[in-house]
């Protein structure tokens, strides 16, 4: 897997480049790998919030609830700062090598190639599902909407796909017009159902009180529990890594998408923590969550609605309607954009067939590679229906952990070890800390997830052998861009 040549020629390269990316933040498209550079760092904040959804936590709260014995808020506080560290090296690596491969490109250029066509591989096992599992667990939330539970699945989904990737080959312009609305829709829900669990917590319905306990509960607490409940929530953090593929559209320069992907996790950490802390004291029992593991939340919802007297069934359907707008639409359209640059930059490479490195030039848009997208989403998405959102959920994360995982390792090999920038946070303690808790998170995941993301894995490094040393195709990251 090594390759001598690009370990000692890359990174010097690489580290001369970076201080010209920078100044070149304004430059037109043409030295940007094709791309436009029209995003500011508000526009990336967005972009990965849509992707990570802010309501994320609805459909699984009372699955966190019960696993961390009713102190969920502590669950999504520290899977925060877990997911934190790996925000951070990214924050090293984009200004150090500015590509809207990511990881892919990092790896790269950081180790060597066989390195980063497997990174790349991993991060596509990611993305390239990613789409399908946001339409499934839409149309499994729109079975719960009255009139709509005998339409099947299958139909949503593929009325799902299509809209998001004609969306897709507008381009990024027409994406960001449609995250804005979406995250202020998002947030307007999320503020309702806290606003009146607030409301509910003060009138004192069903022994509602402010209580520490929903922090933290000294009675309770299991380190092991704690640390499963977790494991589950840190997925809804999962994803702000998306942001690093919109490098070359960044108008706020290389530091831009690293600035954009710590607020990210930032503004979620505080988000998750505040609906963690409403819920758990409008329910301090917590009979609801237990009784309900799937629905436990929307109930929840249900009840605060009708804080005021009548049916609170308005806001239960508000919260289920606005968690398959999200998912199936918004969530979807931003990772079939974040996958298309991954294989644009590995085509423009040679990791990757040559087609998926064209650019459309009116739109500045991979379509080529959005198309292949949208055909390969349509392929898998019945498998995906077979085999339940759960198990496909936790294959993406494989991909995703796996791939960030290596993010802060190359943090580690490239800057601490290769340049020698013996920055003790940034470059040692940071990103050692980042690879301790992605692999913890990584060997949680559930055998079948696992042995499927093993095989993926060492599927990508087959094939990167039989075409580099059968084939003696050689992978130009000058190309990429």
């Amino acid at each position: 897997m090594a390759d001598t040549a690009s370990t000692n020629t890359a990174p010097v390269q690489a580290s001369q480049a970076a201080p010209d990316a920078s100044a070149n933040s304004k430059a037109p498209a043409t030295q940007n790998g094709g791309f436009k550079a029209t995003l500011t760092v508000f526009d990336m904040v967005i972009y990965g919030l849509i992707f990570m959804v802010p309501i994320a936590p609805f459909p699984i709260f009372a699955s966190v609830y019960n696993a961390s014995n009713g102190m969920p808020l502590l669950a999504y506080g520290v899977g925060g700062i877990a997911m934190l560290f790996t925000a951070l090296s990214f924050g090293v690596m984009v200004p150090i090598f500015p590509s809207s491969g990511s990881i892919f490109t990092y790896t790269s250029e950081g180790i060597n190639k066989g390195v980063g066509f497997v990174t790349g591989w991993l991060m596509i096992l990611q993305y390239i599902i990613t789409p399908d599992i946001m339409f499934i667990m839409a149309a499994n939330s729109l079975k719960g909407i009255p009139g709509l539970a005998d339409v099947p699945i299958w139909i949503w989904c593929l009325l799902f796909l299509a809209f998001c990737t004609l969306v897709a080959i507008r381009g990024i312009g027409t994406t960001m017009i449609l995250d804005r609305i979406a995250l202020v829709g998002e947030l307007i829900v999320l503020g309702l159902f806290i606003g009146f669990a607030v409301a509910y917590i003060i009138a004192g319905k069903n022994g509602a009180h402010f209580t520490p306990t929903a922090v933290f509960d000294p009675e309770h607490f299991s380190a092991q529990a704690m640390f499963s409940a977790i494991s589950l929530c840190a997925l809804n953090f999962v994803g702000f890594g998306s942001v690093a593929t919109l490098t070359q559209e960044s108008k706020a320069g290389p530091k831009g998408p690293g600035k954009a992907m710590v607020m990210i996790v930032i503004v979620l950490a505080v988000l998750f923590c505040s609906m963690s802390f409403v819920a758990t004291c409008a329910d301090p029992t917590g009979e609801v969550f237990k009784d309900h593991p799937t629905e436990g939340f929307y109930i929840l919802a249900g009840m605060v609605g009708g804080v005021g007297g009548g049916s609170g069934e308005w806001l239960m359907l508000t919260c289920e309607i606005a968690n398959v707008l999200a998912l199936g639409i918004f969530t979807g359209l931003a990772a079939q954009t974040s996958i298309a640059r991954i294989l644009y930059v590995m085509g423009t490479a040679g990791a990757m067939p040559k087609k998926l490195g064209e650019m459309n030039k009116k739109n500045a848009t991979p379509v080529v590679a959005t198309i292949f997208v949208g055909i390969v989403n349509l392929v898998v998405l019945f498998p995906m229906i077979a085999v339940g959102q759960n198990v496909s959920a936790e294959m993406s994360n494989f991909g995703a952990l796996s791939s960030y995982f290596l993010l802060n390792f190359v943090v580690l090999w490239f800057c601490w070890g290769k340049r020698k920038e013996h920055k003790f946070f940034r470059h040692l303690l940071f990103p050692l800390l980042g690879c301790v808790f992605t692999g913890i998170f990584i060997f949680t995941l559930d055998l079948i997830p696992q042995i499927v993301g093993v095989v993926w894995l060492v599927l990508g490094i087959v094939i990167y052998l039989v075409v580099t040393r059968k084939f003696h195709h050689e992978i130009d990251m000058a190309k990429a861009g």
